[in-house]
């Protein structure tokens, strides 16, 4: 639901469309060192989509250095465009003259070396490179606990999970684990000032049900490797800034990655803890890293959010039928898109005639669709997605028992039972953005007949057809696991990409979040946890 136009907070959007809009960039030195803002301007930085303006500079500035040198200090320069004016603040003076000076200095460094800065080659790399250099540093002018303060979040099942967990249970590796792993970074080494890059991973453990937003923890990775930087800083300062806001029991970081020079790229590694992840023989970093090293199967997108509701998105193609518990899922999210609401089509249209999108679904259709049935399409579509809430668990139950053979991945004498790549697709409840990634079962049973992959998968999609949090839906999943299987222990894994850590200007493709839940003996047993990490990671 992308729209067309960019407003005041949105990460994306075209800046030359006829809507009246200000957007105000957050206005610091070359260096990026803050200016202050008025009120009104804090308060809107304080918005949750607004944190991507304070991590940067102005890059509308395209008017030479010389022409500005005859403003007056302080004067700033705006562009308008569209029919009702649409202002976009760009630089100070200030900003323009620091910058003259770092161009100066690029261009004596040049001439040191011997190099002729007249040449077409080398006439504007002055230019080029102190506008990179502005980007380089531009963390020095940014807050990596306001980025994290607007994204907290209280999930009731995760607190009341914990709330009479003690000392031995932190220990013992008990509770829910968040980890946001392979987020691209790109910093400069304070030792050598040459460029080093790779992806840092990100994990805590939450305590009394706080949760924070996945994107800010990319975006906070963003602050600190926007500073000189060596790795083991970049993870102390990462890790250091989530322990601070969201107060966990404990965060991990670890960087790997190259750096770039004259000579072979050199490989790098960082790595920081605090809380419980600091402590002596922590059982936490076994977790972390097997999370790490964590793969899993492509999801089956093609069956996407909905079912087999959207099998005639993919150029007609029907999408896989499913069997048993599964096919009750789809069947109750087909009758949910059969039977929308024509409140929800009626809103949809106003959103949609509110981005102006009449005359482009036409277009961009080639005069095959309306907005109107557009509109009708999504509307079913957002029914269907919800349909989780209606789906009944008695089919799931009835499944259970009467299943007398079992698909499973991995199996152990011990009775412990591994499923591993059932698909999950739904849609993130702050951003309305779909996530999608695959979930890992694995659970002790005395029952005989183990729970067939129908079964794990029809309750995966029963709580993935909702609006959801990954951290949530972890735990659902394995609550309702714990309870078919007689509540011996149940530990469930997932691993999702995220659609808000790609369009919604964190622009962090790649990266993908994974979330643990452990019941019963897997919460008491670090061993047990361990055998299955080793079979998940070596299939």
């Amino acid at each position: 639901m992308s729209p067309p136009t960019k407003r005041g907070g949105d990460d994306g959007g075209d800046d030359d469309t006829d809507v009246g809009v200000v957007v105000t960039v957050a206005h610091g030195d070359a260096f990026g060192r803050k200016k202050p803002r008025d009120g009104g301007e804090a308060a809107r930085a304080s918005d949750d989509d607004d944190a991507s303006a304070d991590l940067s500079l102005s890059e509308g500035d395209d008017e030479s250095v010389e022409a500005f040198a005859t403003r007056s200090p302080g004067e700033t320069t705006t562009t308008t465009t569209g029919t009702t004016g649409t202002t976009v603040e760009t630089t100070t003076v200030v900003e323009i003259q620091e910058r003259a000076e770092l161009e100066s200095r690029v261009r004596e460094v040049l001439l040191a070396m011997g190099e002729d800065v007249r040449r077409e080659g080398l006439r504007d790399t002055p230019k080029r490179v102190a506008k990179a250099l502005c980007f380089a540093m531009r963390g020095y002018g940014a807050s990596a606990p306001a980025a994290l303060g607007t994204a907290l979040f209280h999930e009731e099942n995760l607190a009341t999970a914990s709330e009479d967990l003690g000392s031995e249970a932190v220990e013992r590796g008990t509770h829910d684990v968040v980890l946001v792993r392979d987020v691209p970074v790109f910093s400069t080494c304070a030792e050598t000032f040459m460029p080093f890059y790779g992806v840092i991973h990100v994990g805590y453990v939450p305590k009394a049900g706080v949760i924070v937003g996945l994107s800010k923890l990319a975006r906070v990775a963003e602050v600190y490797a926007r500073r000189l930087q060596t790795p083991d800083g970049l993870a102390r300062a990462v890790a250091q800034a989530l322990q601070d806001v969201a107060s966990p029991l404990g965060v991990g970081v670890s960087f790997s990655g190259v750096q770039l020079g004259p000579f072979a790229p050199k490989t790098m590694k960082g790595k920081a803890c605090t809380g419980c992840f600091a402590t002596e023989k922590s059982v936490w970093w076994d977790e972390f890293e097997a999370l790490v090293s964590l793969g899993g199967g492509t999801s089956e997108l093609s069956r996407g959010v909905w079912g087999n509701v959207c099998g005639a998105c993919d150029d007609g193609a029907s999408a896989p039928v499913p069997a048993g518990a599964e096919a009750s899922m789809d069947a109750v999210a087909n009758e949910a898109a059969k039977t929308v609401s024509e409140d929800v089509y009626v809103g949809v249209l106003r959103l949609f005639h509110a981005l102006n999108l009449q005359e482009r679904v036409y277009e961009a259709t080639e005069g095959t669709r309306t907005v109107e049935e557009t509109a009708r399409t999504f509307s079913s579509l957002l029914a269907a997605m919800r349909s989780g809430d209606d789906a009944p668990f008695s089919p799931i139950e009835e499944a259970a028992r009467n299943a007398v053979a079992v698909e499973n991945d991995l199996t152990a004498s011990d009775e412990l039972c591994v499923m591993s790549d059932l698909h999950m697709s739904t849609v993130c409840e702050h951003h309305l953005l779909p996530f999608h990634g695959t979930v890992s079962v694995a659970y002790c049973s005395s029952s005989t007949t183990p729970l067939s992959r129908d079964v794990l998968q029809a309750i995966v999609s029963r709580h993935s057809r909702r609006l959801q949090v990954q951290e949530r839906l972890t735990r659902d999943v394995a609550e309702e696991v714990y309870a078919l299987t007689g509540g011996v222990g149940v530990m469930v894994a997932a691993r999702a990409a995220h659609l808000c850590m790609v369009s919604r200007g964190v622009e962090k493709p790649g990266s993908s979040t994974c979330t643990v839940t452990k019941l019963g003996r897997f919460a008491r047993e670090p061993a047990l946890r361990a055998n299955v990490w080793a079979r998940l990671c070596a299939d």
